[in-house]
């Protein structure tokens, strides 16, 4: 009996509890925080129920007003006169997404809903009216809104602060067709905006529009954690554990209407700059070098409101009396406090082709003041530079044009002319410098004839003993060409050079195996050098030897293929006519 009892009563209990736990599951309760808040600012969803639950609520409901920033689940067990009652909490964390009069719609939980909550979501103020006291907002800022194209456009970002706040990131301008880059440092200082002191962080970057025609900047957005008030009355506790809540907000999106560029028919670029300027330096600094030494010339573009891969390269060609080995140009970019400077470095290296004075043409260059909306041009002058000739073409300048005879011209000559003796030459001379003054005596005029008639005779014997003895040299030498010891061990130098991948010391070498190999008619330089060689291969890689020698890239050339192409210079007999005439009488008289 008392067993039976005692099941009854058990049964008892357990269907109490039951009921009891279904009414608990059917009493889901659900408030906010606040039910009137600023668009941007947080609100808090708390959700009960009776018991210990384990499930988490369903919140894809919320998507569509509200963005969800986080959900705590707690459980909390009180026993008070030996009755035990436990209860779970969400708490669920919700940021608008738009202003208005929002629903939070009821959220399930194990097959359960928590009741409908109304939410008012004021509009956030951007702080430029008078009547808005708000703890904290955003202002953006251009200071153009129709810039051209590749013009810079200064965006510039503020947030007020009445409240501290315990963290925050704030968004940086961007768009799929414009360059943003950050002006300087952040700005903080503190002002005041309707009667309210503010404490103001600004941010300044420089937008570039890289396409012409409507451009949407997008708002800047701010998420941050901000103290939050609490109903505790012991501040020293507030203190030590002080509650935040996250807050965001969204600034104003700003609309460029990007011109296209102007008509320029004389620039081939486009620059839109605030501000251009030139300088160069030159090396050596005077107006005259000598024949086969270059002149360095540096030019340096600086602009304003310009990055420096903006800045143009400009082509140069050869000028005259000078070839022009341009260097690669070196780009840099400067952010200043509230501007960019773009700088661009050329480097050019002239090296002369023949004495005399020559013109360097001036430089320019095209932009278009954006301050001023204006095409403008940028200038550095031209510059006189005077090759002096070198020693062998002094040597040449200074003999008498009647000396430089060639023995093979004497075929043309009339058959009167070329059986002419030697005296009568002379004596005709002799006739012709008497009636034009008779200041020297018979005996000196005697003597001097015929010491001048030695000397044509002696000259006559030794051309035509030349040109009999030509042929046959020039077999043997065909036959077993035998080079200078100095022109073994430059060629040996030249070789060594040319495998250490030494540019400077395999033109010095080469050109000193060149001047030992074609001794009566040295080249002044590769140019001519290469006028000797019938390769193609030998000629550009001679040029490429000489680019790389005035351009300073020593590192990026190698010598190997230079060094199989001019393994051997020609025989003596390839130096073309000209230079063999030009030099064959003069030797006679060293």
């Amino acid at each position: 009996m008392n067993r039976i009892c005692y099941f009854l009563v058990s049964t008892g209990l357990l269907c109490s509890l039951c009921l009891l736990s279904t009414q608990a599951w059917a009493a889901l309760t659900a408030h906010l925080d606040r039910y009137r808040i600023t668009e941007g600012e947080t609100v808090r969803l708390t959700i009960e129920a009776a018991g210990q639950i384990a499930a988490m609520p369903d919140t894809r409901a919320l998507n569509q007003d509200f963005e969800v920033t986080g959900t705590i689940s707690g459980s909390r067990v009180n026993i008070v006169n030996g009755k035990m009652d436990s209860r779970t909490t969400w708490t669920i964390s919700l940021i608008p997404l738009r202003s208005g009069a929002l629903t939070i719609p009821p959220l399930q939980i194990d097959g359960e809903y928590t009741p409908e909550l109304k939410l008012q979501v004021i509009e956030a103020s951007t702080g430029k009216d008078t009547d808005t006291a708000a703890p904290i907002f955003i202002e953006t800022e251009v200071d153009k809104t129709a810039p051209y194209v590749q013009g810079m456009v200064r965006y510039t970002q503020r947030v007020f602060l009445a409240v501290s706040l315990a963290q925050g990131s704030l968004s940086e301008p961007e768009h799929e067709n414009a360059l943003v880059q950050k002006l300087g440092e952040d700005r903080e200082y503190v002002t005041q905006r309707n009667d309210r002191p503010y404490t103001v962080i600004e941010r300044q970057f420089a937008i570039f529009p890289q396409t012409s025609g409507l451009m949407v900047i997008p708002a800047p957005v701010l998420n941050a954690q901000i103290p939050q008030n609490s109903n505790r009355s012991d501040p020293f506790f507030d203190r030590l554990f002080t509650n935040t809540r996250p807050v965001r907000l969204r600034g104003e999106t700003i609309t460029l209407e990007v011109r296209q560029r102007p008509d320029q028919s004389k620039s081939p670029y486009w620059l839109p700059a605030e501000s251009v300027t030139l300088r160069e330096t030159w090396q050596p600094e005077n107006n005259s070098i000598n024949f086969g030494d270059p002149v360095t010339r540096s030019i340096t573009i600086e602009a304003l409101g310009v990055a420096g891969e903006q800045l143009p390269e400009p082509k140069f060609s050869d000028q005259e009396g000078f070839k022009v080995y341009p260097d690669r140009a070196q780009s840099s970019t400067q952010h200043l406090s509230d501007n960019v400077q773009g700088e661009k470095t050329l480097r050019l290296a002239y090296m002369p082709t023949r004495p005399g004075k020559h013109i360097l043409p001036a430089f320019s260059i095209y932009w278009w003041d954006t301050t001023t909306d204006s095409a403008r041009t940028a200038t550095l002058p031209e510059r006189t530079i005077e090759v002096l000739p070198g020693t062998n073409q002094q040597n040449d300048t200074a003999m008498p044009a009647q000396n430089l005879i060639d023995p093979n011209e004497t075929a043309g000559m009339p058959q009167t002319q070329q059986n002419l003796p030697a005296t009568s030459l002379f004596q005709a001379e002799q006739s012709t410098n008497h009636a034009a003054g008779q200041t020297i005596g018979h005996t000196g005029w005697f003597w001097t004839t015929w010491l001048f008639a030695a000397l044509w005779l002696m000259t006559l014997g030794v051309l035509w003993r030349k040109r009999h003895d030509a042929p046959q040299f020039a077999a043997e030498t065909k036959a077993s060409p035998v080079e200078p010891l100095n022109a073994r061990e430059a060629r040996k130098r030249f070789l060594t050079a040319c495998q250490n991948n030494n540019p400077r010391e395999a033109r010095h070498c080469l050109l000193k195996w060149a001047a030992a190999h074609w001794s009566d008619a040295p080249p002044k330089g590769l140019d001519e050098l290469a006028l000797r060689l019938s390769d193609p291969a030998a000629r550009g890689a001679l040029k490429q030897l000489d680019r790389v020698v005035y351009q300073h890239t020593e590192e990026n050339w190698s010598g190997n293929e230079l060094g199989k192409l001019i393994a051997q210079l020609p025989e003596h007999d390839q130096p073309s006519k000209n230079i063999a005439s030009k030099r064959a009488l003069p030797d006679l008289y060293s």
